[in-house]
């Protein structure tokens, strides 16, 4: 490429604007606020607001420009138009255009432009391509009916391991093991080969191979035996070929002295005897098996000139195998090639099945198309809609971009700007191609730059200045030279210390005398990154309590001369990974600083979404306690070991929470994911408490996820079963990648008002933040020397890129890969510097490879082993600073220890009300469950005392074992809460008339609840079977059965709010002593009295199991599937109302009796209790049986006491 004409300085009213421009705008200079002033200048020259393309790379971006440009537009109106006030006053545009001849056709102009806005076009790169090839279908060939995607990795996946297992796996299992030897999994064979085959401007070297299975084969074939025979001769011959070296006059004896040839003889020998009459593969290369050693190729190397090497059969066959190893790694390369064959064809297919297409097609398919033989009619038809265009970021264009934008407006006469700088080209890894920028840069008309930085303080950009400079061509290439740049002249330095500036630009050079060190006399990189953090956080923190340290601004409230001090809001990291960021914010959290991750990724990747999986699992299937603990144990409820070894022990505790989430089940079935989620997190009495401990990230990402699962449910339909099923498998799939739909799941940002951002260096452009810590510029990227295809751009080919296989060249490739790695760190360290408005804190060190970071080359290429050389060299740098740049030498055993107080930050902005009204805590809304708590246990109190006596659930009678014909069919069915919502299920979905419809509710239900046991669905059915057929016999001449109940005469899961004045256990207990005549419960007045439950009001909210209705008796029914006894004679009467007592069941069917009352008054006209209610019916069903007069508890409250429970639930 030639080197063109450093750029000009812009002067946007003294531009020609109908050529093409391209204009470098450094950072902080103003490239938005160019943008608008020249998109202004169009439309006062004419150009219609819909005609002025302006493109830029993400939806963000996009939204911003045209805020920004709509305020530019408005501004200028009111100004022309004689409005100026503080938010329209004049300034260089203005004052421009009111000079004009015309400025009446302006305004004119400029006020259609406003009116018509909602018409401009300002996209992303691939909503234009999108839009150009749906409207110009015809001359671009576009498909319709096409589903848009973002990622098109799932399908990329699935295409290689399609490869692999159609091509590759069936191969011998000698090179499948030389596959791995080398690392070649699917993800990397196909690491650049994918890329190579998406963009067609990419040329493969070396030159194709065709690969022959047949020939491949042989070489397979002979390798093993090459190797067979190589062990026999080693064998039989191993001290003639120690003797013949070690005599060998010519040979290296320092390489082949007695000690390595004797190790790696020995080393050969070990292989071959390691795996006797298999296929061994040895590494042959110069660090790989020490078989290598003995081959002519490198015995050649190693004997002095003159002489010939030594000579043995072994030798022979040893080179051999290095041949035929040659010879895999040739097929490898074919078989690469292969890929690329095949891959653009199963792609296609793909989609096309799928009727999907990807972010990167479109621009692809423009490019063809425009390329192709409709290409000038699709440009007439793109040009006729768009006579200007402003390419925005234009330094992260990739060369299908730039050839469809050089194809539709480089011609003469066309208003074509391309904004961006090169110094800030970081995308790489995205596609983006600095090489792109200096081609368009040698192809423009005419190149600018913009000068003053309006972003940080004079000093700070002079320190930029000053380090840029310090390195002729730091940028690594003539075409992106480095152009200092100025401030305005009111612009201020704003970092003070006792009212007086100090140099914005800091190195903390780390005294590391004393401290352990490598062979080389530096720290190692992760002893490095350890010590960094710490000083890092206490460095901080000394800024943080430094009240002299401040920062100018002269809007600030107070007497104090505009001063504030600094507050952790002013501070952030800057990070090259993730992973350092997560250590710097735990570093941090450590000293009490507040902080927050400012990075971006998927929610669905975080330790949340698994945990919410795992919860939503376990509320699917709450007879699961094993998924019950696992959501237990997460963030959301932080339950700790001593909870969990007390449910182990606690079936009361263990019950209660199966019983939680059992009823969370019901919530979402009958009312639908977002009550059901509601309730789970805002179950205050819950202990543990969700949510109630954590931190502000993880409750963020608990939310958002929930927003996603709420609209994928909305998605789905109405919430049966099957639908929530259907929700879970969906969860699932986000949690990978591959398989993860394009949803709104990128991680929201933590409040970072008050807090200390930490922010990848990728992330952070574009953003700017007072004071930045730069802790890991020391730490450089090393490029590794591995067998995985490498891409460059080739100088000696127009820098076009290529791909290299496998070349004899490709040492040179990987050099050149490693100077554009270089290159690129090189702009990310100027991304870095320049996020800074006031001030930069760069952490340095005598740290292992800082000689190969980018800062490293460009203060100290050559390193330096001992502190006091690396701060000489930066105290010249200081000198020629002009008082901007400061290093200090920082010993670690000096810094202040402590905790951040964030109660010493003033904060003015929010001060809360204060809550006068009282709330009164009686109200609230209960259940049978809640009341008869408060009666029978407490189970954190009593947990221990119920592990003492016999489970509840199990009455003990005094008689003899029955006779095998009486045991009960389910009587070794689990036992435990699940049992009971699976009994319930099965018979709230079956119709009672229907025998068939019973075996495949148990089967699914066993399922659904985590019943692994099939072998015993047909006694499960026997047993429903006889629930359904046992008489229900009331005593007063009435008998039926459930299989004579119709769909039609059943209310299933019947809902009920009672309203309670308050309730009142004495007043109940009186209930059942003077007026309930029944026997059998006379007894339990003297219980009920006994509740130990404080009077409250409110609602008293409940599910009633079955109400049925039977020759116009309406007959209220309860499934328990409580374990009594293995036998039918455990279910008798006295054991029954045992039980029913024991559980307070009694009071269960009095609150039911009184809701389905109220219900009935309500719906039947002639309603009379005594001719329209039945009675009771709990059903203990697994004592029941056809017939067996068994497991069935009757009562019938008289009329007397309903009007006493009416009077007292009122």
């Amino acid at each position: 490429m030639n080197k063109p004409a450093l750029p000009l300085p812009l002067d946007p009213f003294a531009l020609d604007l109908e050529k093409i421009s391209l204009i470098e705008a450094s950072a902080g200079t103003g490239k938005t606020y160019t943008i608008t002033t020249l998109f202004v200048q169009l439309v006062a020259m004419g150009y219609k607001v819909e005609s002025i393309l302006v493109v830029t790379f993400t939806e963000a971006a996009a939204a911003e420009l045209k805020l920004r440009i709509r305020k530019r537009l408005v501004h200028c109106l009111m100004v022309l138009s004689g409005q100026e006030r503080d938010e329209y006053a004049a300034d260089d545009l203005t004052d421009f255009l009111q000079k004009q001849n015309d400025a009446d056709q302006i305004r004119r102009l400029l006020r259609l432009a406003v009116t018509c806005f909602d018409q401009a076009a300002i996209m992303t790169i691939h909503s234009f391509c999108f839009s150009v090839l749906r409207e110009n279908a015809f001359e671009s060939n576009a498909h319709f009916d096409i589903e848009l995607m973002a990622d098109n990795r799932i399908f990329v996946d699935q295409v290689v391991r399609d490869f692999f297992s159609g091509r590759i796996n069936h191969l011998d299992p000698l090179f499948l093991s030389f596959l791995d030897q080398n690392n070649i999994t699917p993800d990397t064979f196909a690491k650049g080969l994918v890329q190579a085959a998406s963009r067609p401007e990419i040329r493969v070297v070396p030159e194709p191979l065709a690969f022959q299975k047949d020939q491949f084969q042989e070489i397979c074939d002979d390798y093993k035996d090459t190797v067979k025979s190589a062990a026999k001769i080693l064998n039989g011959e191993l001290e003639d070929i120690r003797s013949l070296i070690q005599n060998h006059a010519g040979i290296d004896k320092r390489s082949y002295n007695k000690k390595n040839l004797s190790n790696w003889l020995g080393a050969c020998q070990k292989k071959f005897e390691k795996s006797p009459g298999t296929d061994l593969l040895f590494d042959m290369t110069e660090k790989g098996d020490a078989l290598y050693k003995f081959t002519r190729t490198r015995l050649a190397e190693k004997t002095k000139a003159g002489h010939t090497p030594p000579i043995h059969i072994f030798f022979d066959f040893c080179e051999h195998v290095l041949e035929l190893s040659r010879s895999m790694a040739a097929n490898l390369i074919a078989l690469q090639y292969l890929f690329l064959d095949d891959y653009a064809a199963a792609l296609a297919a793909m989609k096309q099945g799928q009727g999907a297409c990807f972010f990167d097609d479109l621009i692809n398919d423009l490019a063809t198309a425009l390329d192709g033989p409709s290409g000038p009619a699709l440009k007439t038809a793109v040009r006729k809609r768009f006579h200007a265009c402003l390419i925005d970021e234009f330094q992260d264009t990739d060369p299908g971009q730039y050839k469809i934008f050089s194809i539709l407006f480089t011609d003469p006469g066309t208003a074509f700007f391309m904004i961006g700088d090169p110094k800030q080209a970081i995308y790489g890894f995205r596609g983006g191609d600095i090489f792109t920028y200096m081609t368009a840069a040698n192809a423009c008309d005419q190149s600018f730059t913009l000068t003053k930085n309006y972003r940080s303080a004079p000093a700070m950009v002079r320190a930029v200045n000053t380090i840029f400079s310090s390195k002729k061509n730091p940028f690594g290439f003539e075409l992106i030279p480095f152009l200092p740049v100025g401030t305005p002249e009111t612009a201020l330095d704003r970092l003070v210390c006792n009212k007086m500036p100090v140099p914005p630009a800091t190195f903390l050079v780390v005294d590391t005398q004393g401290l352990p060190s490598n062979k080389n006399g530096v720290i190692n990189k992760s002893d490095a990154q350890d010590l960094i953090l710490d000083i890092l956080a206490k460095d901080m923190l000394s800024i943080l309590k430094n009240s002299d340290i401040c920062l100018l601004d002269k809007d600030a409230p107070g007497d104090n001369g505009g001063e504030t001090p600094v507050t952790p809001g002013d501070m952030a990291v800057l990070v090259r990974t993730n992973v350092q960021a997560e250590a710097v914010q735990k570093a941090l959290i450590k000293r009490g600083i507040p902080c927050f991750l400012s990075k971006t990724g998927s929610v669905f990747d975080s330790i949340q979404a698994q945990e919410l999986y795992d919860i939503l699992c376990a509320v699917d299937r709450p007879g699961d306690m094993g998924l019950i603990k696992a959501a237990l144990v997460s963030s959301v409820y932080q339950a700790d070991e001593a909870f969990l070894r007390r449910m182990n022990t606690d079936d009361i505790l263990a019950g209660t929470w199966q019983d939680r989430f059992a009823g969370y089940r019901r919530i979402w079935e009958e009312k639908g994911f977002i009550p059901m989620i509601t309730a789970l997190l805002y179950q205050e009495d819950a202990q543990p408490c969700p949510c109630a401990h954590m931190d502000e990230r993880g409750l963020t990402n608990v939310f958002h996820l929930k927003e996603l699962l709420a609209q994928a449910a909305m998605n789905l339909g109405k919430e049966t079963p099957s639908k929530i099923a259907l929700l879970i498998e969906w969860f699932r799939k986000q949690l990978f990648e591959q398989t993860r739909q394009a949803t709104a799941d990128e991680l929201r940002l933590e409040s970072d008002a008050r807090a200390v951002a930490i922010v990848t260096i990728h992330k952070s452009k574009g953003l700017e933040y007072p004071i930045v810590f730069l802790p890991f510029l020391w730490h450089a990227r090393t490029v590794k020397d591995t067998n995985a295809p490498v891409l460059f751009h080739d100088p000696e080919d127009n820098h076009a890129l290529v791909l290299d296989l496998g070349s004899e060249d490709r040492e040179r490739a990987m050099q050149l890969n490693r100077n554009e790695v270089a290159a690129e760190d090189m702009r990310l360290l100027y991304v870095a510097l320049t996020r800074a408005s006031v001030g930069v804190r760069i952490f340095w060190g005598n740290f292992a490879g800082i000689e190969g970071s980018a800062l490293g080359r460009l203060l100290q290429p050559g390193g330096s082993g001992k502190d006091l050389p690396l701060f000489a060299d930066l105290e010249q740098l200081c000198e020629a600073s002009d008082k901007s740049i400061e290093a200090i030498i920082l010993k670690p055993d000096t810094l202040p220890e402590g905790i951040f107080d964030a109660q010493t930050v003033q904060d003015n902005d929010f001060i809360p009300k204060t809550m006068t009204r009282k709330v009164a805590p009686a109200w609230r809304i209960s259940s049978y469950s809640a009341l008869a708590a408060g009666h029978t246990y407490d189970p954190v109190q009593d947990g221990q005392k119920e592990r003492q006596e016999p489970d509840p659930d199990i009455f003990l009678t005094d008689a003899a074992p029955a006779p095998a014909v009486e045991i009960v069919p389910l009587s070794t069915f689990p036992k435990g809460p699940g049992a009971g919502d699976f009994f319930h299920k099965v018979f709230e979905e079956i119709d009672f008339c229907d025998p068939a419809a019973i075996e495949p509710s148990v089967v699914s239900n066993l399922e659904r609840f985590g019943f692994a046991m099939p072998k015993a669905v047909p006694d499960i059915c026997d047993a429903v079977r006889g629930v359904l057929s046992a008489p229900l016999d009331t005593g007063q001449g009435r008998c039926f059965s459930l299989d004579q109940i119709t769909p039609a005469h059943r209310l299933v899961e019947m809902e009920f709010n009672i309203t309670l004045d308050r309730f009142n256990p004495p007043a109940l207990g009186k209930l059942f002593e003077t007026v309930e005549k029944d026997e059998k419960i006379a007894g339990y007045s003297t219980r009920i009295s006994s509740m130990q439950v404080s009077g409250f009001k409110g609602f008293l909210k409940g599910f009633i199991d079955l109400v049925v209705c039977h020759e116009n008796q309406w007959y209220i029914l309860d499934y328990k599937s409580n374990y009594l006894g293995p036998c039918f004679s455990d279910y008798n009467p006295a054991a029954l109302t045992a039980a029913m007592i024991s559980h307070d069941y009694i009071l269960q069917y009095y609150l039911y009796l009184a809701a389905l009352d109220r219900y009935l008054r309500l719906r039947l006209k002639d309603y009379n209790y005594t001719d329209h209610f039945g009675g009771v019916f709990y059903l203990f069903i697994r004592g029941m049986a056809g017939d067996k007069n068994t497991g069935i508890y009757f009562h019938r409250p008289g009329n007397e006491v309903i009007k006493q429970l009416r009077t007292i639930l009122s």
